[in-house]
């Protein structure tokens, strides 16, 4: 039982000291950062110079310092110079000291704003080259310094370089000829063109060319060579002569290809068609903003560093938030002025271009800020028309103030005026306002082409003045009350007429009412009789003296109507009489 309980024990103490070590890589891993020299090889000659680069790799993270000892073999090297010029460090707690007796270069700086990135220059350093052989340059007691407020110390790699310096010789190359002098008679040097490498100035990144010729009268014969070197005399021999050639794998650089013509006086003169081949893109680029030059400036340079090119870097080509492009020449020191631009965030895409045409691409991102907006010290809220205000503010120094002044509703105008050595500016408007409301605002530059923000709006009202205004209103008023009078006059002269044109219509109704009434018992009446007059011829017809029975009743029946159609026309013409004759 005890031995199991320590099994237990010594397995949760090995699982412990395992996740430890396990954090202990994963935090060095997530924290890492590396210092280098570049280029980490070359080839040069003895007694030549040549340049390299201290780099460091911030491996994603932000880094605001380092510290290291650059050491070398004195009797093989010799420091020429030490440069910070584009070094991404602008504070030095001691500039980068060199030691040609002890084979030392020291250096320490740092960059309040930090760095990040993967190949950030701390210093150019310019050796010569005294032996030959292999000689290297090693990096020693190095730090890097994270920029998270407690200095932690990232640098978890250090690579140095290896270089071979050649011995000058005194002796020439046996095939090297200065200059070949053609006997009498010979053949004139060949013209030679190609479809692939058409300037022989210019660089490539083809390595296979095509070259032709043409062959005059009484060629026997042709030889060939292409090798390093600028002047040297054919060697391969074409019994049958060709007219074309198709050189493959051509080397990275500089390569000369060599043609003669013989004819029966002997060989001619020789032409040298220089070949140039560069087919890697420029390398180890790095794009940093000109820390000297202020983020309020509209005027922003930038900082291009590579490696040594094949051909050479010929230009840059920028792209500005997807505005351009723009390209810029090469020039000494590496910088790119960019274009005026107004405050915002710029991201500038670099196309590091070479003599070949192969391309890299970089990127650098910043934000140019604007000062302070104007401010309006002295300003109307509300002016008669007619009137013509003064209006003052403050802004920078010798700034060009730009007012913008808008009625709603109708076209901005712009007047452009200077503030005064204490930044104070007085905007007269050119002419009277109109009535109705106006919106002010205005943005300044100052003498070094930075532009402010838009000042606040300030809105006044134009109106006319106080006698002028009770006029209109006055005037406004009897616009309204005179036509109302005129109307209510109108609608009572109406009202009479009505009230008249009724009453006679009345009167009208009600006569020919009376008439209708004497007409109805007249004529019912005349029924009536006419009525008894057919009742008493049918009885004198009759033997008896007496109707039948169904005369009897028809005779009853139409009586008992007409005496009903009399009562209820009666009473319709009564009832149109009582309307007509109501009192309005």
């Amino acid at each position: 039982m005890i031995y199991h309980t320590f099994l237990v024990s010594l397995r949760s103490l090995l699982l412990i000291i395992v996740l430890l070590i396990a954090s202990f890589f994963v935090a060095h891993l997530a924290e890492a950062a590396s210092l280098r020299v570049s280029p980490a090889t070359g080839v040069y000659s003895a007694n030549s110079t040549f340049t390299v680069r201290v780099v460091v790799n911030s491996e994603g993270k932000s880094v605001n310092a380092a510290e290291g000892t650059l050491t070398f073999n004195p009797r093989e090297l010799a420091v020429v110079s030490v440069s910070r010029a584009n070094s991404i460090f602008s504070l030095w707690v001691a500039e980068p000291a060199f030691s040609n007796t002890a084979g030392t270069i020291t250096f320490s700086g740092g960059s309040p704003a930090g760095f990040t990135g993967t190949a950030g220059t701390i210093m150019d350093v310019t050796f010569r080259a005294i032996g030959s052989g292999t000689v290297r340059a090693s990096l020693t007691n190095g730090s890097v310094l994270a920029n998270d407020g407690r200095g932690t110390n990232i640098l978890t790699t250090m690579s140095g370089g290896s270089y071979t310096i050649q011995a000058v010789t005194s002796t020439p190359s046996p095939e090297v000829i200065v200059e070949y002098v053609a006997p009498a008679n010979t053949p004139a040097a060949p013209v030679i063109t190609s479809a692939t490498h058409a300037d022989s100035s210019a660089w490539y990144p083809n390595n296979e060319a095509t070259l032709s010729w043409n062959l005059p009268s009484g060629i026997t014969e042709v030889r060939t060579l292409l090798n390093d070197l600028p002047t040297s005399v054919p060697t391969k021999v074409y019994e049958s002569p060709i007219t074309e050639i198709t050189l493959t794998d051509l080397p990275e650089g500089e390569s000369y290809f060599h043609l003669q013509f013989r004819n029966a006086d002997g060989w001619g003169k020789v032409t040298h068609y220089r070949l140039a081949v560069d087919r890697t893109a420029p390398t180890g680029v790095v794009i940093t903003r000109d820390q000297s030059i202020d983020l309020a400036s509209p005027v922003q340079s930038l900082v291009v560093s590579t490696d040594p090119d094949t051909s050479g870097i010929k230009e840059y080509i920028a792209m500005i938030n997807d505005d351009g492009p723009y390209t810029f020449p090469v020039n000494a020191s590496g910088t790119v002025t960019l274009p005026p631009l107004t405050p915002g965030y710029y991201v500038v895409q670099l196309e590091v271009v070479d003599a070949a045409g192969n391309r890299t691409i970089g990127t650098q991102s910043f934000t140019i800020s604007s000062f302070d907006r104007p401010l309006f010290t002295e300003y109307p809220t509300e002016i008669n028309q007619g009137v013509i205000p003064v209006i003052k503010g403050l802004t920078r120094p010798r700034a060009t103030v730009d007012v913008i002044v808008r009625q709603v509703g109708a076209e901005a105008t712009l007047t452009t005026v200077t503030a005064n050595e204490s930044g104070e500016f007085i905007f007269i408007p050119a002419g009277r306002f109109v009535s109705g409301v106006y919106e002010l605002t205005a943005q300044a530059t100052d003498e070094y082409g930075a532009q402010s923000e838009l000042s606040h709006l300030i809105r006044f009202i134009v109106q006319e003045p106080g006698f002028i205004r009770i006029g209109s209103y006055i005037i406004s008023a009897l616009s309204i009350i005179v036509p109302l009078i005129a109307l209510l006059g109108l609608l009572l002269v109406s009202i009479w007429y009505i009230a008249i044109s009724i009453r006679r219509f009345r009167r009208a109704v009600t006569v020919e009412s009376k008439e209708a009434l004497d007409i109805l018992h007249r004529e019912f009446s005349t029924l009536q009789s006419a009525l008894r007059d057919q009742e008493a011829l049918l009885q004198a017809d009759r033997k008896t003296g007496k109707l039948t029975k169904a005369e009897a009743e028809t005779i009853q029946v139409l009586d008992l109507a007409l005496q009903t159609a009399q009562r209820r026309v009666e009473k319709e013409i009564e009832d149109i009489t009582k309307l007509t004759a109501k009192d309005t």
